[in-house]
Protein backbone atom coordinates (compact mmCIF):
# COMPACT_ATOMS: atom_id res chain seq x y z
CA UNK A 1 0.00 0.00 0.00
CA UNK A 2 1.23 3.47 -1.03
CA UNK A 3 2.63 5.85 1.67
CA UNK A 4 0.84 8.41 0.16
CA UNK A 5 -2.44 6.69 1.13
CA UNK A 6 -4.39 9.08 3.46
CA UNK A 7 -6.20 7.72 6.86
CA UNK A 8 -8.82 9.05 9.25
CA UNK A 9 -7.52 9.83 11.98
CA UNK A 10 -9.96 8.62 14.35
CA UNK A 11 -9.70 4.69 13.35
CA UNK A 12 -6.62 4.58 11.33
CA UNK A 13 -8.45 2.96 7.96
CA UNK A 14 -7.39 4.03 4.68
CA UNK A 15 -9.83 6.39 2.96
CA UNK A 16 -11.64 4.52 -0.13
CA UNK A 17 -12.67 6.82 -3.20
CA UNK A 18 -16.29 6.40 -2.18
CA UNK A 19 -15.97 6.85 1.66
CA UNK A 20 -17.89 10.01 2.85
CA UNK A 21 -15.08 12.50 4.32
CA UNK A 22 -15.53 15.31 7.27
CA UNK A 23 -12.53 17.65 7.49
CA UNK A 24 -12.25 19.31 10.39
CA UNK A 25 -9.40 21.95 10.87
CA UNK A 26 -7.29 20.22 8.21
CA UNK A 27 -8.13 16.53 9.73
CA UNK A 28 -9.90 13.96 8.00
CA UNK A 29 -12.14 11.83 9.48
CA UNK A 30 -14.70 9.09 7.96
CA UNK A 31 -18.38 10.53 8.35
CA UNK A 32 -19.38 7.53 10.61
CA UNK A 33 -16.36 7.86 12.77
CA UNK A 34 -17.45 11.38 14.29
CA UNK A 35 -20.51 12.46 15.91
CA UNK A 36 -21.66 16.15 13.97
CA UNK A 37 -23.90 18.19 15.71
CA UNK A 38 -26.21 21.55 14.17
CA UNK A 39 -24.54 24.65 15.41
CA UNK A 40 -22.86 25.37 12.30
CA UNK A 41 -21.75 21.80 12.77
CA UNK A 42 -19.09 20.67 15.53
CA UNK A 43 -17.87 17.09 15.21
CA UNK A 44 -17.27 14.88 17.88
CA UNK A 45 -15.24 11.84 18.52
CA UNK A 46 -16.10 9.90 21.63
CA UNK A 47 -17.39 12.43 23.25
CA UNK A 48 -14.50 15.37 23.00
CA UNK A 49 -15.03 18.30 20.73
CA UNK A 50 -12.47 18.33 17.39
CA UNK A 51 -13.79 20.95 16.03
CA UNK A 52 -16.13 23.18 13.62
CA UNK A 53 -16.67 21.66 10.20
CA UNK A 54 -18.76 23.38 7.06
CA UNK A 55 -19.16 20.01 5.32
CA UNK A 56 -21.40 18.30 7.52
CA UNK A 57 -22.97 15.95 4.97
CA UNK A 58 -19.02 14.77 4.19
CA UNK A 59 -17.46 15.12 0.55
CA UNK A 60 -16.75 11.99 -1.12
CA UNK A 61 -12.99 10.88 -0.83
CA UNK A 62 -12.12 11.38 -4.24
CA UNK A 63 -13.78 15.05 -3.93
CA UNK A 64 -10.83 16.09 -1.63
CA UNK A 65 -7.88 13.86 -1.94
CA UNK A 66 -5.67 13.18 -4.49
CA UNK A 67 -4.78 10.35 -6.97
CA UNK A 68 -2.91 7.75 -4.94
CA UNK A 69 -4.12 9.05 -1.25
CA UNK A 70 -7.26 7.00 -0.98
CA UNK A 71 -7.38 3.24 -2.24
CA UNK A 72 -9.45 2.20 -5.57
CA UNK A 73 -12.45 0.03 -5.56
CA UNK A 74 -10.41 -3.11 -6.03
CA UNK A 75 -7.65 -2.30 -3.38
Amino acid sequence: MSEKIKRCEACSDPFRWNDEIIIVDDTLYHKDCVSLYPSGYIAMLDGEFLGETENEDGNGAYDILNDGEYLEATE
